[in-house]
């Protein structure tokens, strides 16, 4: 469906220009001008930062976007009213210099969408795997953080959420590049674009594998043997990541440690990971 997001983004902007055109009748050197709100709009809608919400766009945008337009239609109300006094130019064919001038002025507008929109390609990646976690493609999702080449505290806030949803947080989650601790596991300190905060709290805040994970990415495991046995009193009935974390705070306990290499994907590798 990304198709049908840009085709709608491009008609608006399109429907944009011919509005601005109509108001202004810029027909000769200035005509690219009217391209100039589209342009404006299409650089803030790309200029989304990496680092919060989708709310941060307006930081800077939010006043210097009015500012922007008023200037632009200052200048374009100057560049119209001098129109019937331009001199005379070579207006015909693929050497016509009008044609030249207005495609120099959309030239510096694609210039200017490079220069200020998001061009950071994890940032992308991110954004792919948040639409399908929006659309509740949760598996999606995960195969598509598995191919990431970085990962961020918010990609794993995102791998927690999906591996929640599917139902695996006690017996997968370990098998994902982890990073950011405890601190990623409710909305506070990261935030997903299009993920609102208070989805993930709903879904989350009365989950006992979030309370015991989050003992697990804290490394708290005195805390997490006390919690563990009320809800899985023996060790038969303990998910995978919870035996073995229990087993390990037992060995830990008599001052014991386990030898190394420890197997990809265990809570053990996780345990001992730099920090």
């Amino acid at each position: 469906m990304a198709w049908l997001g840009a085709g709608l983004i491009t008609f608006v902007l399109q429907l944009l220009q011919v509005c601005v055109y109509s108001v202004l009748k810029l027909n000769k050197r200035g005509h690219a001008l009217t391209y100039f709100p589209s342009v404006l709009f299409l650089t803030i809608l790309t200029s989304i930062k990496s680092n919060g919400p989708i709310s941060t766009i307006w930081d800077t945008w939010a006043w210097l976007a009015p500012l922007l337009l008023i200037l632009y239609f200052i200048i374009a109300y100057n560049v119209r009213r001098y129109e019937p006094y331009e001199p005379e130019i070579r207006c015909s064919g693929f050497v016509s210099q009008l044609l030249w001038i207005n495609l120099g002025t959309l030239t510096s507008f694609l210039l200017l969408i490079g220069i200020f929109s998001n061009s950071d390609r994890g940032f992308h990646e991110r954004m792919k795997v948040e639409t399908l976690v929006f659309n509740k493609q949760y598996e999606a999702a995960l195969s598509n953080i598995k191919r990431m080449r970085n990962v961020d505290s918010v990609t794993t806030m995102l791998t927690i959420y999906c591996i929640a949803r599917a139902g695996h947080l006690p017996d997968s989650l370990y098998e994902y590049r982890l990073i950011g601790g405890k601190d990623v596991l409710y909305p506070g300190k990261v935030h997903s674009v299009f993920l609102p905060d208070s989805v993930i709290e709903k879904a989350t805040s009365s989950s006992v594998h979030y309370q015991l994970n989050e003992y697990l990415l804290d490394r708290n495991l005195p805390t997490f043997k006390k919690i563990v046995q009320k809800y899985y009193p023996v060790d038969s009935l303990r998910p995978r990541y919870y035996a073995e974390a229990y087993k390990l705070y037992t060995l830990l306990s008599k001052g014991m440690k386990p030898k190394p290499p420890y197997p990809k994907g265990s809570y053990t590798s996780y345990y001992f990971s730099v920090r």
